[in-house]
């Protein structure tokens, strides 16, 4: 039997500080389960993906019914490869039903997302809020995704580094989530496509738990050392709750096997 090129590995982990993990996950038709109140980890091999990690925002289970939301619309296109107009269908919709439940509570909640879809040795990402897409190659790793923050805003303007960014307290200010209503702010799905996905190359999505914990230059050493292993995902989380990280954690790694022809 052949072998599928691609190996996904998810992890994600409740943390020490929260009672309830408000992160979730997607992998073609999966999500974390409503009722999880453990840690989880999951291995997968497939020819192409659709995935995706979304970091809930709110008081108790607000923030995981805001995460689960948004990944459960995503559901409704199954296992195919999605175009832009059908995620930002899944997305529009998510956010209607976020919003009613604010409503409904009197309370602001909302979740981020960032999504992947990969076919072959190309790979598209979309993004709200502050996940992250990460793609590790020859070494280096660099940022797919758009940070909606007002930190980053000011990183584009020239008055923050990045590396001040990551340190500043307004990188936790979203700009955009799900959560927003369409008469306050007109969503936007941040996309970047055609993005080449050769051997060797590991896809990393995650919220922001494993970023606050982790520097870039631990992340490529985890990398390294086993950028095939189906423990890959767990040892990123776990590495970033030991160097302290206080949020809900979750990663996806998706590393591509062989060259294809494709």
């Amino acid at each position: 039997m052949r072998e599928k090129n691609l190996r996904i590995t998810v992890s994600s982990l409740t943390g020490r500080v929260r009672s309830i993990n408000q992160d979730n996950f997607y992998y073609n038709g999966v999500t974390l389960p409503d009722d999880s109140q453990t840690d989880y980890t999951a291995v997968y091999e497939a020819n192409h993906a659709f995935l995706a990690v979304a970091d809930g925002m709110g008081g108790e289970r607000e923030g995981e019914f805001a995460s689960l939301t948004a990944v459960e619309a995503l559901c409704a296109i199954g296992e195919e490869l999605p175009s832009y107009e059908q995620l930002y269908d899944c997305v529009t919709k998510a956010n209607g039903i976020i919003c009613e439940r604010s409503e409904q509570i009197h309370s602001c909640i909302g979740t981020t997302i960032v999504i992947a879809v990969i076919k072959g040795k190309r790979l598209r990402i979309y993004n709200i809020g502050d996940s992250k897409a990460l793609l590790y190659h020859n070494g280096t790793l660099t940022q797919l995704s758009k940070d909606h923050t007002a930190a980053a805003a000011l990183v584009e303007a020239g008055l923050l580094t990045h590396e001040e960014a990551r340190k500043d307290p307004r990188s936790h200010q979203l700009s955009q989530h799900l959560g927003i209503p369409p008469e306050e702010m007109q969503l936007s799905l941040y996309q970047q496509e055609n993005i080449p996905f050769a051997k060797g190359d590991v896809l990393l999505l995650c919220s922001d738990g494993l970023t606050e914990g982790l520097e870039e230059s631990a992340i490529i050493r985890l990398i390294e050392q086993q950028p095939d292993s189906p423990d890959l995902a767990s040892s990123l989380t776990a590495a970033a709750l030991a160097s302290g990280s206080r949020d809900n954690i979750t990663a996806l790694t998706v590393f591509q096997r062989r060259t294809l022809l494709w």
